[in-house]
Order: C-alpha cells, then structure tokens, then sequence
C-alpha cells in the first residue's frame, strides 16, 4: 500500500508539473497576443504547489507585477482567463467589467482583434457608454452575439434592460 501510495504521488506531483509547464505557456503566449510591448517580459512562471505566477524579465529574473501598468495587470489577468480556457480544452465563461477602461488605444486593438472573437463564445462585456465607440465598436460587432443596455432611473431607484448598445 505504501509503495503504491508514493507511486500515485510521484504520478500527480509529474502530471502537475507537465500541466503547469502548459499552462504557464499558454498564458506567456496570451500575454504576447495582448501586449503591445515585446520586450516587457520573458515570460511566465507558475509554482507547481502554490499556483504563485512569477513574470519573467528580459534576464530570466523574477519581477514585481509592479512595474507593470494598470492596464498591463489588467491583460495579464485577461491573459490568464484565456490561457487557463485554452489548456481546459473548455468554454469558460468569463463577464469583464470595463475591459478598455485602463488601456491605451494599441491594447484596446489588440484585445479587441485578438482576444474577444477568439476567447469564447461566452464572454460578457460590462461597458460604460463612451468606452466602446466608433472603430472599436464596429471591429467588436462582428464578433457579438447580444447587447443590451442597462439604464438607472433615480427616482425609482432601479435599472431597465432594453436590447441595444448605447
């Protein structure tokens, strides 16, 4: 029993490590489809037995998340939604509040061409009403099943639904 035991570990501790390796890979990739800059980082290590992301330099060395933008924090955590979806094999649904609101107009390119008509086709967008407009709104069109639009009535204090964008 106990020899099976350590078998059955060693097994889970090696197909972790494999899925890991796949998985940091994944998103490294992700990264690179959303990022404007191709020279922030290396790529992406993950912990296999804490799941800890560690962002490679251009050295191989481990740095702060803290020199990322906002916006670059923001497509990393995009990038990892997507990586993790990609490596599943599955359809994750994902609902972003605000996904142009921290980036400039590359990135907003960038996420708009490369992740949203590839990700899922169970993506929700919360947007405000002057955040996807013009080009953006008609590069997105294509890729969008359903609008609608969320309206707040103060007196009643309460939200209507009605079919559209803004």
């Amino acid at each position: 029993i106990n020899k099976l035991k350590s078998t059955m570990k060693s097994f889970s501790e090696k197909l972790i490590a494999e899925n890991v390796v796949s998985l940091q890979n994944h998103i490294t990739d992700k990264f690179f489809d959303l990022s404007r800059k191709s020279n922030l980082i290396n790529g992406i290590q993950i912990c296999p037995s804490s799941f800890e992301l560690t962002l490679l330099d251009t050295n191989n060395q481990n740095m702060s998340p803290n020199r990322l933008s906002a916006g670059e924090r923001q497509l990393l955590a995009i990038a990892t939604l997507w990586g993790l979806a990609e490596a599943s094999g599955r359809e994750i649904p994902t609902v972003i509040d605000t996904p142009l609101g921290r980036l400039d107009g590359e990135h907003r390119t960038k996420l708009i061409n490369n992740y949203f008509p590839n990700a899922s086709s169970q993506v929700i967008l919360l947007s405000t009403d002057e955040e996807i407009t013009g080009q953006y709104y008609q590069q997105l069109k294509p890729a969008t099943c359903r609008e609608y639009n969320i309206v707040y009535n103060e007196q009643e204090q309460t939200s209507t639904i009605t079919e559209g964008y803004f």
